[in-house]
């Protein structure tokens, strides 16, 4: 993990707005990555990575990129995982797949800069 002045966990929405890049996201390589939890959104990372996982396309683009690759679409299910928890629950499942997916495009918007 490289060295960073604030965690990319501890960034503010208006932060990450200022690294709008020019180019449309069209996916992103699933990869090993650090991520930063509370109690009580942690015991919903091992589902949100499994559904990930389930839900991405492996060679997306091609053997030579390789990889596992979610693309909007598959983003955008993932985000739906939420929904088929109770209402109690929910919104911490909502908040661990935010928080998994930003870790996710960290070295994707950190290489922007």
């Amino acid at each position: 993990m490289t060295p960073l002045s604030k965690a990319w966990n501890d960034l503010e929405d208006d932060e990450l707005s200022d690294l709008d890049p020019e180019v449309s996201l069209i996916g992103f390589e699933l990869a090993e990555c650090v991520i930063k939890l509370d109690p009580a959104a942690a015991k919903y990372l091992r589902v949100v990575h499994r559904t990930a996982l389930e839900l991405a396309i492996p060679n997306r683009f091609g053997v030579e990129a390789g990889g596992f690759w979610l693309t909007n679409d598959q983003i955008e299910e993932l985000r739906r995982l939420a929904d088929h928890y109770p209402p109690g629950e929910a919104e911490a499942v909502a908040q661990t797949i935010e928080i998994y997916l930003r870790a996710q495009l960290r070295d994707f918007y950190f290489g922007l800069r």
